[in-house]
Parts: C-alpha cells; structure tokens; sequence
C-alpha cells in the first residue's frame, strides 16, 4: 500500500491535534469500558467528518482514520491526494484508491491484518450499514463505541478553538452589517440569504458543511427554523436572520432580527422582553451551573409575559466543529457547564398567524463567568 509522509513543518495547531491523539491513546490503555487497541473514525461523503478532523486537520468528505499506540493514518481516496498532504496531522497518508477500496474499507483491512482483540470506532454519524461492513472486515474482534469520549473532548476549547470561533463571528458580523445595509422593500428572503452567504464567504469564511441560512419574515418568523423562500418583505415585517460562519473549522451561531420600516410600540415592548430573557441567561452563566438553571432563566422571563407555550425549543446548544455540539441547555438537560465550554444562548416566542422572535449570541463560559463572543449589537436593527 503506498504511503507519504505528511508536512515536516509544525504548527501550532498541529501540536494541538498532536495533543488529542495523545489524548485519546491514553484513553484507549485505560482499563475501563473504552479501552481499545486500535480507534477508527471515518466520514463518508461529509458524514462524520467533524472527529476525522478533530484529531487529524482533514476535511475533506470521505477519509478514514485509524490511531493504535504506534501509528496514526489516515486513508483517502484520490481526491484528496494533495489536501491531505497539506492539512492532515497524522504520521502517514493512505490512498485506498489502488486496489478500488473506499476509505474505510481499507482502514478496516489495516486493522484486520493486526489480529486485535478489542476496537473502537467512532459511532455517532456512523450508518448501520456501513458498521455491518466494518463488523464484516473485522470478524471476531470486539467492537465497542468511542462516541461519547470524542464528544466530551470536543467539548472544552483551547485557545486556537476559542480563536477560531471569535473570527468566525467577526466575519458573520460584517455580514450581516453588509447584508442588512443594502437590503429593502421588495427583497426576497431567499435574495437576503444569499447576500449573507456571499458577504460571509466573501469576508474569509468557508462554508463547508455549515448550516443552511434561515431567513423568515412577517408571519413566517413563527416557524423557528424557516428555509428562506421567494416571500418578499414588506413594509412592517419583522425579520429572522439565523446563520452560521464556519472559520478553520470552528462555526459561530448568531441570530439577528430587522423591521422592514419602523417597528410598532409593541414590537419594541416584545423585543426588549426577549433581550431581557437574554441576560437573565447570561448573568448565570459559570462553571458548575445546571444547564437547566441557563435555560430556566430565560425561559422565565418569556413566561412572565404569558408567553411560555411558545417558547418552543431549548435556550441554547454548544457549538464547535459542529453547529450542535455539547453541552445541550434545555429544560431537561443534566448537563453542568465547565470551563472552556463554549455554548449559544437563543431564546425565542413563537404565535402561528403572527410571528415571532428570537435573537442567538455564542458565550465562552470562563473560569468566573461568562464571556460573549458574538460582539454585534443584538438590538433590533431597522431598515427604512
């Protein structure tokens, strides 16, 4: 099978995921439920790419990753040849493309041909008949999920994470601030979400495997995630803009609303209410609360005004290489925010035949509080 090593120069990012493979080899010689001679991760057309990356630097759509305690490679088909080459941290690169093998296919042969007796994979966005395949390869070794131990690593953020995600929101500002500046009576939403997406990507931010943007208005705004459709706005809608910006591989998530015209007494009364859900939330946030309080606290507000019923959905989610990583912030949550997490508070109202509203900041939970790395304005932004 041909090989190649990688780029000799190391940065600092490749340091970091240098640490995660150290980290998860430590995990792998534990005497618990996880210990395991040899880890598989793979992704398949961008399925499952976010922990191939995470420990590799890889990004592209289909790739397999094997770590044992001696080597770490990474097999690609032909593609992605030359970005492995480029971005990938590992030791060596496989191509399977020689004997017309996919990725992971190949990866399972490398480790049949070990003879161990214990494997992990990485199961979360794993097909069930893609594990029938790789239970096919790896006859009788055992197989257990790795899963969860790559969820809560992803969880806590470094410095270059939290870095990533600050310019992610950079660039997702100025595009909203340039998206909204030029946008009137008559737009479609459709036409908006693709002046953000073009100022974002424009502005440096890569968009692969990004959320869609939602763009809702007038009464569409009830429905809290909304594809954007041909629907004009008109004089006295309110608008719901939710993107993400995706930057080195780390997305921010940031809501903003608009009044096409100025808004009414009542929207601004409504409006205010919202921002005040927000910092109810926010003034909470630290190391060892319940997720459940973060949520609670919004969520009271919005129920204090009767409008408890149409808060529909938990207050926020972590984000990371994935727009929905953990820790959740719901209602039901038995998550407890540490350090390092970096976490969205969006509280929202929702009323069929009328609209509603929702405004969405990202927050690095620090080691006394809370830190807001979503700078814009979240004010209601009006477009006359």
């Amino acid at each position: 099978m041909g090989a190649f090593e990688t780029a000799s120069s190391i940065t600092a990012l490749e340091r970091e995921f240098e640490t995660r493979i150290k980290n998860v080899r430590s995990v792998m010689s534990s005497a618990d439920e996880f210990s395991a001679s040899a880890l598989i991760v793979a992704c398949h057309e961008g399925i499952g790419w976010e922990d191939v990356y995470y420990l590799s630097g890889f990004s592209g759509s289909s790739g397999a990753l094997v770590i044992t305690p001696g080597e770490a490679s990474l097999f690609i088909d032909s593609r992605y040849v030359a970005m492995a080459e480029e971005t990938c941290a590992c030791g060596l690169v496989h191509c399977a493309a020689e004997r017309r093998r996919a990725p992971l296919r190949a990866a399972a042969e490398h480790v049949a041909a070990m003879n161990l007796e214990r494997i992990a994979f990485g199961g979360v966005r794993l097909t069930y008949g893609t594990y029938r395949e790789l239970r096919a390869v790896l006859g009788g070794a055992e197989l257990t999920d790795f899963s969860n131990v790559l969820l809560n690593m992803r969880r806590r953020k470094s410095d270059a994470e939290i870095s990533c995600i600050m310019d992610a929101a950079g660039i997702a500002e100025k595009a909203f601030q340039y998206a909204v500046k030029d946008v009137s009576a008559g737009a479609s939403e459709r036409e908006f979400a693709a002046m953000l997406e073009y100022a974002a990507r424009a502005g440096g931010g890569d968009f692969s495997y990004a959320a869609p943007v939602m763009v809702a208005s007038g009464v569409r705004t009830s429905m809290p995630h909304s594809v954007p459709t041909e629907k004009k706005f008109e004089w006295g809608d309110l608008v719901i803009a939710d993107f993400c910006v995706r930057k080195r591989g780390y997305v921010c998530d940031m809501t903003r609303m608009f009044s096409i015209g100025e808004p009414t007494r009542e929207t601004l009364r409504l409006y205010s209410l919202l921002l005040w859900s927000v910092e109810e939330a926010a003034d909470i946030i630290a190391p060892g609360r319940a997720a459940v309080e973060i949520d609670l606290a919004a969520r009271g507000v919005i129920r204090s005004a009767g409008l408890g019923d149409c808060f529909t959905h938990g207050v926020g989610h972590g984000i990371g290489i994935a727009v929905h990583e953990m820790p959740p912030i719901n209602q039901f949550s038995g998550a407890i925010l540490a350090e390092g997490d970096t976490i969205t508070l969006e509280p929202g109202f929702y009323k069929p035949g009328w609209g509603g509203m929702r405004v969405e900041d990202d927050y690095l939970v620090t080691k006394t509080g809370a830190r807001r790395l979503t700078a814009l304005s979240n004010e209601l932004y009006v477009v006359v």
